[in-house]
């Protein structure tokens, strides 16, 4: 009886094994200690691309001066968002990167940021006005976060500054289920998408490109084998819970 029991006790070990070395595929950050500092991504910054929709105010010391350029018009390479509650005009970048801004005409945007295209504008605009100021966002920058999350879907960020980290806040976290290993990210780079793999366990993935975020980001988590095969920590403990009756009730028919 002494060796069935002893036989028992192996196999529930073993069973609890499991759930141990699991349980550490789920930690972010693993390797980070305690006051240490990590440098984040030197060069961010968000680009404009081809249909981004760009929101563009234009002040200066004359405030009537400056309203023929932020006539609130639809035309080519603009388009009023929300137009049943009021909304804030912008401007569409075309596909050949282009917006149609008033008076100043067809300006090539795509593949620069916000700041400099602010300075394009002042430039262009000193020959109108005096002092100009130029307020440039996002008015459709977005992240999309799929698969093992909680709450899977796109997201409208009001910063162009959202870190992968943020992203899966956003969505809800990660599932139990889902890889943290092998994270994979999808972004638009002109005509052609980049793809890359991000271990969260690992601090590697802070001081990389893809810490933050570019607008059109699409975030998948992969399930992990449990999952996939329809295995959750639910049915994990129902499948221990079952062994273990199964293994109860063979070692007591040998006993007998």
């Amino acid at each position: 009886m002494g060796k069935y029991r002893n036989i028992v006790i192996l196999l529930l070990l073993s069973l609890l094994g499991v759930s141990c070395v699991s349980s550490k595929k789920v930690i972010y950050l693993q390797d980070v200690e305690v006051n240490e500092r990590i440098k984040t991504a030197s060069e961010y910054k968000t680009v404009i691309h081809p249909d981004d929709l760009l929101s563009i105010i234009v002040s200066c010391d004359d405030f009537e001066a400056a309203t023929p350029f932020n006539s609130p018009m639809i035309g080519l390479g603009r388009e009023i968002t929300n137009s049943q509650q009021g909304a804030q005009q912008g401007y569409i970048v075309d596909k050949e990167g282009y917006i149609d801004f008033p008076v100043l005409g067809r300006i090539k945007v795509d593949g620069i940021t916000r700041n400099q295209l602010s300075e394009l504008l002042k430039e262009k605009l000193s020959t109108y006005l005096k002092n100009p100021i130029v307020t440039i966002q996002f008015l459709n920058f977005k992240v999309t976060v799929l698969g093992e999350v909680k709450n899977p879907g796109s997201y409208k960020v009001t910063t162009e500054r959202i870190s992968l980290l943020d992203a899966l806040g956003m969505a809800g976290d990660l599932q139990i289920s889902g890889k943290r290993k092998n994270v994979l990210l999808i972004r638009e780079s002109g005509n052609e998408k980049q793809f890359a793999r991000i271990d969260l366990t690992s601090s590697d993935f802070v001081d990389s490109p893809f810490f933050y975020l570019q607008q059109n980001d699409v975030i998948y988590v992969e399930p992990n084998k449990g999952r996939v095969v329809g295995g959750n920590m639910g049915t994990f403990w129902t499948y221990v819970v079952s062994s273990i009756s199964t293994i109860v009730a063979i070692v007591a028919l040998i006993v007998k």
